[in-house]
Parts: C-alpha cells; structure tokens; sequence
C-alpha cells in the first residue's frame, strides 16, 4: 500500500525535486531537452528560481566562432549531443555543481514558499483509514491549476522547437498558446506575448525564426526561446502558485471518510 501523508504536498515537493535533479545530473540528450527540463524546473519550484537566471541561460546556445554551445549547455548534454570537446568527468562534475549551487537553495526557498499554505488532513476519532494522500497520485504541488499550467507550456515549446511552426499565419495561432503559457505576463524585454506576436508576425525574418528547419535558424530559435519565453514562463508560475489552492486527488472526499482539513 502506497505511504500516505496529511502533508501531502510538502511530501512531494522532495521526491518531485529529486527526480529532476536526476534528470540533470543523467545529462540530456538534446537542446530540445534542456529547455523543456528548464521549463519544468521552473513549475516544480513554483516559480522560485530567479527570473533573470534564464535569460542569461541563454547565452550559452549562442554559438561560438566554431559553432560550439556554451560550455555550461556542453556539460547539460550527453557526449553524443554536444558539439564542443569536453571529458566526460568534467561534465559530470559540472552538472554536479550546478546542482549544488543551483538546486540545492532553490529547494529551501520552494519549501518555505509553500509550508505556510500546504494542508494538513485529519481523519475524526472513530476513522480507521489513514487520514493522508499519497504524493506520487498528486499533481504538481497538489495545485490542480499548476499541472495544467505545466500542460500548456510544454506544449507551447513542443510546438515551436525543433522543426518550428509551419508558416507566418501559424504564428498567429501559436500567439493563443503562448497566452496561456504566460498568463499574460510580459516576456524578457518587458513586451505582452500579444505585442511579442505581433512583432514576429511582421518581422521580415518572423517566418525563418519561428518556422525555418535550418539547422542555424534551429539553433537561433532555442536561443529565442531561452531569453524570452522561460522568464515570462517562470512569471506565470509565480503568479498561478499565488492564486493556486490546493485540491488533492481521491477517489473520495475527506467528509466521505470521515476526515476534514484545516
């Protein structure tokens, strides 16, 4: 039987945070990847990683003269996935540390953010059951809104990176996507997603960022995407954790079992 906890949601903020540690110090298999863990690190911290972190993130898919990924995104990639020469120790070792000197007080802070507003469910005197929720059959935070956020800004990414969006009206309809997955809120240079798509919409070069499969025009969309959409992402996850409550999933509601929760 699964453990429970009347906790649940501080319960899963480690056990959430320890896998995407995992997934860090594994290393990752493309660009593609490392944007998209980013994205998650941003909701399973609740929006607590700096803001400006990812913006300058960004620098590091900005090629150099021999068309080499920063050294930081370098060690983020598995050996097959990177361009620039780099021992494989040195990489684990590099990973390791960004852990450390990244993770590891974001973890604290995430906890803080969210001990004050996390339930605790009691079960009454005569209750037989465990009066708890099972973390691994939550959503993220035990926030039902949080998970659907996650939801639309992965797929918003999903959609745009890799071979891009099919054509300049595509972007338009992208524009109600980014929306969702930015709640509205400006992206790195301090425009509205609506103002974003528009200026992209007639950018002479609007169709070859967003659309071109060109492997340098590729290179410059993950580019675009690190510097503009994860801090206006990391935002909309500050904003939904503040107005967020928490929902846990059962199959019953406490009062059927007897429990409450203060």
């Amino acid at each position: 039987m699964s453990e429970q906890y009347r906790r649940p949601a501080e319960a899963q903020l480690p056990q959430t945070l320890r896998a995407l540690r995992q997934d860090l110090l594994d290393g990752f298999e493309s660009r593609k990847a490392v944007l998209l863990w980013l994205q998650e690190l941003a909701i399973s911290t609740l929006g607590q990683v700096a803001t400006a972190r990812y913006a300058d993130f960004a620098y590091e898919f900005r090629p150099d003269t021999n068309y080499h990924e920063g050294v930081v995104l370098s060690a983020f990639l598995t050996p097959a996935a990177r361009s620039r020469n780099l021992a494989d120790d040195v990489a684990s070792r590099a990973r390791q540390q960004w852990a450390a000197n990244v993770i590891a007080p974001i973890q604290t802070r995430t906890f803080r953010s969210i001990r004050n507003q996390a339930t605790e469910y009691v079960g009454s005197d005569d209750d037989t059951d465990e009066p708890g929720y099972d973390p691994d059959e939550q959503t993220m935070a035990v926030r039902p809104a949080l998970e659907e956020l996650h939801v639309h800004q992965q797929e918003t990414l999903r959609r745009v990176l890799g071979t891009g969006l099919e054509d300049r009206a595509d972007i338009l309809d992208w524009g109600d996507d980014l929306m969702l997955a930015t709640r509205g809120e400006p992206v790195s240079d301090g425009r509205a997603p609506g103002e974003l798509i528009r200026d992209l919409h007639n950018d002479p070069s609007g169709d070859r960022i967003m659309c071109s499969a060109d492997p340098a025009w590729r290179m410059h969309r993950q580019l675009w995407v690190c510097r503009n959409l994860l801090p206006a992402f990391n935002r909309a996850v500050q904003d939904m954790t503040d107005r967020s409550i928490e929902e846990p999933q059962t199959d019953t509601t406490p009062d059927d079992t007897g429990g409450s929760h203060l």
